[in-house]
Parts: structure tokens; sequence; C-alpha cells
């Protein structure tokens, strides 16, 4: 593994030319990442951005209310990102998701440079080819898909961007010392750590990564390359306290309002922190073995639960990340006091062993995920991996320094890139569709509940009801185990499906299967209230439109329930009513706005009733009843 005999010449790329090596990765990155471009939003995305009523106002970001929920892990800075996609095209993917691809390209860059920081820091300046395999197995890699395609999880790659920018900005600040210039980079590295954390929590490791790097410089040469010791975990002290101080705000809001409902903390229904902790052992090997050979990528896996110390899974899965972890402090051991290019070299690979256990931790440890295992998770951490990789592989290392080799390295590079930009491509396309997606899925996870839950409302949006149905009631019958809330939204698919075909005996009986797990459950109300008022009981329909308002948090659709409902029972006023407080709670519902023009134009109010219509096309969908409205309004045309 250890790099041996490498020579300490000069690196025959010239800067120009390294520059247009890093232009030429980035472009073919983006090329990687093309077919994601115009892909739908999928899974988490419902509530991170096409139902968070939060990124519409984007001035309501000038509030610092916003920014210190950041203080409880809330992710303002991410939302604000949203919130200036929102602004440019509204709900259409295309944008946020070329927002998550530019931002992965800025990472990179980071990377890059940060790469070739920690092996200027090791005593291997001269390397300018390690540092372009490591730069391109980050940006490349088919493992990082998931979190530049899935569009919430921009939070982890803005987190992990401004993780990297802080460390550099750090190590900026101590070579200028106690001057205004190291003054100012240093307030920057915070400044950037805390809206890191106000993107994901995930950064909470970066002081400990910043000490980390202490390891790289041989002891000797200390003094030469980094500040001392003493001084270094002086200027940590400040990041850990505030990593401190989130943790503590934190961790009591994990808690979720509903017994059983929530996906992470110490709360998640039936993973302790011990068991969940015992199934990372299996888990970080999994991830290790993605990073080598990355063959069954899944965004839903169906990962099994640790049983126990004596589950061979754990036992397996223990025994290599011991061995890893050991072997990484047995090299730093051997390298610490070598000031040749093998030492350094050393000292590197452990950094990189170290730097991924550390960076993974948050996710990976002792605070329970319901998800126990996502890909988009090794975003950052990977980092150290492909550092270790690249250093550690003794022959190529060789051959990157020697100059007479450099074309048929290159190649190899070259042919690495296009295979893993092959890989990328073809992972990528997956998420255009959320049929193919989670086909896919399906295919992967037969015995998960909530892969046969995705797929069916995948089949639901498309118009394919019979399958929708068939996947929905398999969801169902896998669920039996699952938490409430998933058993409660496979009802709630079940019961709109009934719903829209007419079956009003059906969808209440769904909607009630549910409600007896979640009796506040909003959606399952309002289905409820929509039955009942197919079979003409308006009073039974009334009451659950009104409990369907009273239990949710964004109540703009259980509100036009309740307007339907009032204006069947001949009370246009309180209908209007109804309908007015849906648009203002939410301006964008189309649904809300027409059903409040037609009733104002009922009402002789056919001025009110156009500039409700004004400024809004109600979506493809609704855009021929819109335009039908206006014309029976006598709208003038805008």
């Amino acid at each position: 593994m250890l790099v041996t005999g490498v020579a300490h010449s000069q690196s025959p790329l010239h800067p120009a030319v390294r520059r247009m090596v890093v232009a030429g990765l980035l472009l073919l990155t983006a090329l990687a990442y093309t077919p994601g471009l115009h892909g739908e939003f999928q899974l988490d995305d419902w509530r991170t951005v096409e139902s968070n009523l939060g990124i519409r106002v984007l001035g309501d970001y000038m509030s610092p209310r916003v920014w210190l929920a950041a203080l409880q892990s809330a992710r303002a800075l991410t939302d604000f990102s949203f919130a200036l996609n929102y602004a440019v095209g509204g709900l259409d993917p295309f944008f946020y998701h070329v927002g998550n691809l530019a931002i992965h390209l800025v990472v990179v860059v980071l990377v890059y440079v940060l790469a070739r920081e920690i092996l200027g820091l090791a005593g291997l300046s001269n390397r300018a080819g390690l540092v372009l395999a490591v730069t391109a197995l980050f940006a490349l890699h088919p493992l990082q898909s998931q979190a530049v395609v899935y569009v919430s999880q921009r939070a982890e790659e803005l987190a992990a961007g401004l993780y990297l920018g802080a460390l550099l900005l750090l190590l900026g600040a101590e070579r200028r010392g106690v001057t205004w210039a190291g003054v100012w980079l240093y307030l920057a590295a915070l400044a950037a750590f805390v809206l890191s954390l106000a993107s994901k929590s995930g950064g909470l490791t970066l002081p400990f990564a910043y000490l980390l790097l202490g390891i790289l410089p041989e002891r000797a040469s200390y003094s030469t390359r980094l500040a001392r010791p003493r001084r270094r975990l002086a200027l940590a002290v400040p990041f850990a306290s505030y990593a401190a101080l989130v943790v503590t705000m934190t961790l009591p809001g994990l808690k979720s309002a509903a017994p059983g409902l929530a996906t992470a903390g110490f709360e998640v229904p039936r993973l302790s922190a011990w068991h969940y902790f015992l199934t990372q052992w299996h888990v970080i090997a999994t991830y290790l073995r993605l990073l080598l050979w990355p063959a069954g990528q899944n965004l839903d896996w169906d990962f099994p639960l640790a049983g126990g110390l004596g589950d061979p899974a754990v036992i397996s899965g223990g025994l290599a990340l011991s061995g890893l972890l050991a072997g990484a402090l047995y090299l730093l051991h051997r390298c610490r006091y070598r000031d040749d290019g093998a030492g350094g070299a050393g000292r590197v690979a452990a950094f990189g062993v170290l730097w991924f256990f550390l960076v993974i931790a948050p996710s990976s440890s002792i605070v329970p995920l319901a998800d126990v295992l996502m890909e988009h998770r090794l975003y950052l951490p990977s980092f150290g991996i492909f550092l270790t990789l690249v250093v550690g592989t003794g022959p190529l290392a060789g051959a990157l320094a020697a100059p007479r080799a450099q074309r048929v390295v290159m190649v190899l590079l070259l042919l690495i890139c296009a295979g893993l930009a092959t890989l990328t491509f073809r992972r990528v396309s997956l998420w255009r569709s959320k049929i193919a997606l989670w086909s896919d899925v399906v295919a992967k996870s037969p015995g998960k509940a909530r892969a046969h839950l995705g797929l069916g409302n995948s089949y639901r949006r498309a118009g394919q009801t019979q399958l929708a149905l068939d996947q929905l009631l398999t969801a169902r019958d896998l669920a039996r185990a699952d938490p409430v809330w998933l058993r409660a939204d496979i009802q709630e698919r079940l019961a709109s499906i009934h719903l829209a075909a007419g079956r009003s005996e059906e969808a209440l009986a769904a909607a009630r299967a549910g409600l007896a797990e979640w009796p506040d459950h909003s959606a399952l109300l309002g289905i409820v209230a929509m039955a009942h008022l197919q079979r003409r009981e308006l009073a039974l329909a009334e009451a659950a439109a009104q409990r369907s308002v009273a239990t949710s948090t964004q109540p703009a659709t259980a509100l036009v329930v309740l307007g339907m409902v009032r204006a069947r029972m001949d009370n246009p006023q309180g209908a209007t009513a109804a309908f007015e407080q849906a648009v203002r709670r939410d301006p964008a519902l189309a649904q809300a706005r027409l059903l409040l023009a037609q009733a104002y134009r009922a009402q002789g109010r056919t001025q009110q009733a156009c500039e409700v219509l004004r400024g809004s096309s109600g979506g493809d969908s609704l855009a021929p009843a819109f335009l039908q409205e206006a014309r029976a309004a006598d709208c003038p045309e805008r």
C-alpha cells in the first residue's frame, strides 16, 4: 500500500496545463449530469421544495429569526437557495437541478485546492497528477450522483462546500498569523462554518478535521508548514464551541410531535442507539465497497438492522473497519518522522482513512436515523478514501512522478474518467422519470414497503391507476411492521385513488384505517370529508373538513376542501371565506385561486375574480380552466 521510492522530480504539468485539465474535468462532469437536469422532483423534494411555503417569499430571509433557527439544525441556507430558485423559475425542477450541478462543480474546485494543500503539507507538492486523480474521482464517481441529482440533497453539497472552504480559510489565516489579513480570513472561516451548519448539521466535525491536518507535516518541519499545536487548538476552540451549542440545541428538537413518528434522534421507533451503532458497522463497510465497486446503487436500500454483537454482518463489518483503522494508525506511526516521499504519502493515506471515519460520524454513529443507509451521506467523506486510494497505489503514484510515463498515465486516467462518467451518466438517467427510478428501487428492494409506495405514487401521477393500486396494495401488505407515518401515507394514497374513481365506500374504509393509527392526519381527514361529500352527507363532510384544517400545519389544501363542502351546503359566504384563507396561506395553490375566482364571479364580483386570476396560469393541468374562467368573467387580456 505504501508508496516507496517516489522521486522528488518536478511535475511536468505546467500550471496552464493543469488549469486546462481541471476545466476539462468540470466540463466532463457537467456532461455526465446532463440527463438529470430535466428530471422530476423525487421523494423528500415534495416536503423541501414543492410544498415548502417558506421558500415562496424571498424577502422572508431578511429576518434574523429564520437564520437563528439554524441553531436547531434548520437548513436556512439550503431553503434560501431554494427560495432563489423559486424566485427565478417557480417550481420548474430544471432550475433546481441546475443549481445543484453548479454547486457540485464549485465543490469539485474546492476539492482540487484542498487536495493540493494536503499534499503540500505532507511534502508532496510536486504531485500534480495525484491531485488531479483525487479530484477526478470525487467529481465523477457515480456514488456522488444522489447528492447532486436529488434536489433535497443540495443541503449535503452546500454543507460540504462550506466545510472545505472553511478549512482552506483557516489554513490561510494560519499562514498570515496575527495580521489584519489573518484575522479577516479567520473570521471568514468561522462564518463559512456557521453557514455550513445552516445547510446541514453534518459539518459539526470541522474543528476536528482542522486539527487532523496536523498529522500531515513531518514532525521535524512542523512549524514551517503549520502553526504549533497549542495555537491550532486555540484557533479551533470557537468552532468546537459553536458546534457544541448546535448539538445542545438540536437534540431536544429531534423528538417528534406525535409518538412513533420520529425519523431522527433517540425516539426513532424500534431503533435504539446501540442497535443503530452496530448496524453502522455493516453500513460503513457497504459504503466502502460501493466506493471501490459502485454496483447495486439504490435510492432506498432495504438494509437489515443488526441483531446484536453476534450478528455475522456486524462481526465481519467490525473486523473490516477495525483493520482499516488500525492499518491507518500503524501507517501514521511508521511514517510520522519520515521526510521523504514515502513518508509523506503514508501520512496522506492515513489522513484519508481518518478523514473518512471522522466526517461520516454524524450520520453513522450513535444518533439513530430511520434510513440507516443513504448514498448521499458519502459525498464529503468519500474525499478521504479517494486520497488514500490515489496515494496508496505505489506503481501509479511512481508513474505519475516519472516524466517518461506521463503519457501512459494520462491515457489511463482519461480512460478511468470516461468509465466513471459513463456510469454516472447511466445512473443519473434513471432520475429523469419517477417511474424509472422507483422501478429500479422496487427491483433492488422488493421487500420494502416504501419502494412500492414510491412506484405506486409514480403510476398514480402518470394516470396508470390499476398499476398504482397494485403497488399500493403490495406496500400496505409489506408495511405491517413499518412506522405509523408510512402506513398512514399508504392508506392516504389508496383512499385518494378510490375517491378519484368515485368509490366513496372504499375511500372511507382506507382513510379510516389510516386514521385509526394517526387520528390527526390532515390529508386523511380531507379525504374523509370529500368521500362524505360524494355521498351527500354534508354535516359529516363539514365536520371532517374542519378537523382537517385544525390539524394541518399547512392548511391551504384543507381550506379548499372546507370551501367546497360549504359551497355544496349553499353557504357561499362561508365557502368564499375558506377559499380566501387558502389563497392567503398559499398564493401558488392554483385550485384555490380558481375556486375563489368562480365564487367571486357567482356573486357578481367580476373585478375581484379577474384580480385573483391575474398572475397565475394555474399550471399545466388547470390552465384551460383558468382561461375559461377568465373569459366567463370577461377579464381584460394581459
